[in-house]
């Protein structure tokens, strides 16, 4: 099954995943250092990134329709701490929230 990664890191959940069956379209992440590992482990000729796009940008101005038809599985961890006991507890009202843009990338 194809699937997309969202706020990859350096790639842990995507070699899970790929571990598991699911064949990665895009892996997509902000971070330049975890990108750099990313494409450094694809470049190694690492089985679980084999065809992959890696994504360096912010998920909340990707385009997730080009996906349409073809995915059948989004994984990914949001960041948490606009809703942290260690943070500012802004929920909603914090600019980090990515779980609506998680949401937008399944639907």
């Amino acid at each position: 099954m194809k699937s997309i990664e969202l706020f990859a890191g350096a790639g842990g959940l995507a070699i899970a995943t790929a571990n598991a069956g699911f064949e990665h379209e895009a892996v997509l992440e902000w971070d330049q250092n975890a990108c750099d590992t990313i494409r450094r482990n694809k470049a190694a000729g690492l089985p679980h990134l084999h065809g992959c796009e890696v994504v360096q940008g912010d998920v909340s101005e990707y385009n997730f329709k080009q996906h349409a038809g073809t995915v059948g599985f989004v994984s990914g961890g949001p960041p948490c701490q606009p809703f942290s006991i260690g943070g500012k507890h802004k929920g909603m009202d914090d600019s980090r929230n990515m779980f609506p843009h998680a949401v937008r990338a399944v639907r």
